[in-house]
Formats: C-alpha cells, structure tokens, sequence
C-alpha cells in the first residue's frame, strides 16, 4: 500500500499570466478545495509585452498585500503570444539543438525550449514538438515576480496546462487510444492542443478575429437547433465535461447537419481544419474523436458549435474546477462555484500539476 505524506506548505498560487485576463488560484492545504479565486481583466488591443508586464506587476502587488492568498510559491503559465509551438521532423542522426537554432529563428538567440518526443514508431523520421519561448522576455516575467519576494516553482506554456486540466479524467489506459483536440478560446488568440489522453502531441497557437458576441445575442432568440441523427453527427455537443451532477449543467443541442452560419471566424475554422489534417498526416492511426472548448470563448456557443460542425467532431464545455470544492472560495463573483468555468482552465492545470507533482 502506497502511504502519500500530508502537505508539510500550502499549495502554490496558480498563476495565469493570460494575454486578456490575468487569473490567480489557490487550493487549499488539502488540495481538495479552492481557497481563493481573482481575475483581472486586460484592456483590449493588441498584445504589447511592455503593456502586459504592467498590468501584471500591478495584480501582483495586489496579491501580495491580500491575506487570503498564502504563501510564497507560484506556479506560472506565459501568455499565448510569446510561445511558438511547432513540430520538427529529424532525419536519421540529425541534430535536435542545431535543427531548434536553424528553425526557429524568430524566438531570439538562446530560446527557452521544451522538447516533447511524438515520434511515429512506424516512421523512420524523429517527430519532436517543440514549445519555444524567448529567454529574455520570460526572464522579464520571473524578475517581476522575484520583485514581490515570491518563489516560482515552475513556469509553462499554455498549451501544457490545457491537458493537465483534465489529466483527470484521461486516467483509462484505453484513453490514449482517441486524440482529442482542445481549444482555448481568449480575445484573438486561439490556443490549440492535441492530446493522446493526457500525452500533449501537437500545440499551435492562432491569432484570429474574435467571437462575435452581439451577434451571439441574437441568435439566443432563435429556436434552438433540430439534434441529427447519430450516423449523421457525433452525437451530443458540447455537453459539459466533469460537472457534479448536483449542480445541474445544461447540455447544448447537437449541431445541424445543414450548413448554418454561426459567426464563427472563417479563418479560423480554415487553421483548425489544416491542424487537424496535418495531425492526422503524423497520427492517421490515432484518429480525432473529441473537441473541448475552453477559454472566455467556450461561453460563446454559436460559433462553437460552427466550429465543431465544421471540423465534423462532437465538442464539449470543459470546466476542470468542477473537480474541486469551490463552495466556500474566497472570490469575488457571484455563486462562482454553481457557474461554467471553461476560463479558468489553464489556471486549473496548473493547480493540478503541483497536486501530481505532490502525489
């Protein structure tokens, strides 16, 4: 029998340092409940790295003269816009560090770079994902954090949080069997990440226009779509991932066969589609089965359900808070812990990989 010691510190402070909205989280010393939750909105516009840094030393300071927060540990995910993801095909006795210089050039000399073998076993070539951010900009990040006395226990991208989420629920040797394809939805970026279970096997990051909210609006008056058959569609979209059943969630109807226009940005539904053709030119033997949306834009369900339509795979919500207590969470919002939280999704993976790293 395996004996897990108890905590002797309080869990880090999730940190999600996002290009629209900073997130901050905390579980507490049991790691089964949410001590504390803030959000911090970001003017709107293009991402400026200057601008951000700002912002984010401001929520930091705050956060550090707040009690509800403790302890002295972060954990860190970057935003979006400074992370290159990109796959490398090696040829036989190629080098990985001179291929990662001569290819991606673009993140400055010396880049941070985390290599993820995803080799084919029936390829001769070497696959390997690459998540590159440049050095001196995270650099920058850690030295405003450092400001405030805090101790950074890990820093990531993104994309390697989004899986971590919902770790969880991917546990079945069987769940490695399907790829699923999660996205999330924030301002004009688009965070794109495939998992086979919960093995992160291709990441891409696409700027787009955003969602359409006002036209989200009149489409709420519209009657609701007619579900299609199963041999037509993939049964129930966008069904909420991981609710407990006594909250309730409302399931959304399946997305018609019919082609309907649902304001979803047709560049982006172009990108998704080359994502997903170009993951299955590397894993044809692993097929896409699932599409989980996450991010502000998950809340948007018409252009999620023309997003799935389009990429013809059924989708859902995903809200990885729903895994822990949040009755009693220090949170500014509303009945926080009764709402969807598909926002809070990479700060939830990173809450979730101090838990496996404590197991």
């Amino acid at each position: 029998m395996r004996l897990r010691m108890r905590r002797s510190q309080c869990p880090p402070i999730a940190v999600d340092l996002g290009a629209r909205e900073l997130r901050f989280l905390q579980l507490d010393q049991a790691g089964t409940s949410i001590s504390a939750a803030a959000a911090h909105p970001l003017p709107q516009g293009n991402f400026d790295i200057e601008t951000h840094l700002a912002a984010a030393s401001d929520a930091v300071a705050a956060m550090a003269s707040n009690p509800m927060w403790f302890g002295r540990r972060l954990v860190v995910a970057l935003p979006a816009p400074i992370v290159t993801m990109t796959h490398l095909k090696l040829e036989q006795g190629e080098d990985l560090d001179t291929a990662v210089q001569t290819r991606l050039q673009d993140v400055g000399q010396d880049p941070l770079v985390r290599t993820i073998d995803v080799s084919c076993p029936t390829k001769r070539t070497r696959g390997v994902l690459c998540i590159a951010m440049p050095r001196e900009v995270v650099l920058r990040y850690v030295a405003m954090l450092h400001q405030y006395r805090y101790d950074i226990t890990g820093v990531f991208a993104p994309a390697s949080t989004l899986l971590r989420a919902f770790r969880h629920v991917n546990r079945r040797d069987g769940d490695a069997d399907t790829a699923t394809m999660y996205l999330d939805l924030a301002g004009t970026e688009c965070t794109v990440a495939i998992g086979h279970g919960s093995q992160l096997v291709a990441a891409r990051c696409i700027t787009t226009s955003p969602l359409n909210s006002s036209a989200e609006k009149k489409m709420a008056a519209q009657p609701a779509p007619t579900p299609v058959a199963a041999e037509c569609f993939n049964s129930d979209i966008m069904t909420t991932i991981n609710r407990r059943v006594d909250q309730g969630s409302t399931s959304l109807p399946s997305v018609p066969h019919a082609t309907t226009t649902h304001n979803a940005p047709r560049e982006l539904c172009d990108e998704l589609r080359m994502c997903v053709r170009h993951y299955q030119g590397l894993f044809h033997e692993v097929p896409v089965k699932r599409l989980v949306f996450t991010g502000d834009g998950a809340m948007a369900d018409g252009p999620c359900r023309e997003i799935a339509r389009n990429l013809g795979l059924s989708a859902q919500i995903g809200d990885p808070l729903a895994r822990w207590d949040a009755s009693t969470t220090n949170v500014a919002a509303t009945d926080w812990n009764l709402q969807l939280r598909p926002q809070w999704t990479i700060a939830a993976g990173l809450a979730a990989h101090d838990q496996e790293a404590d197991a």
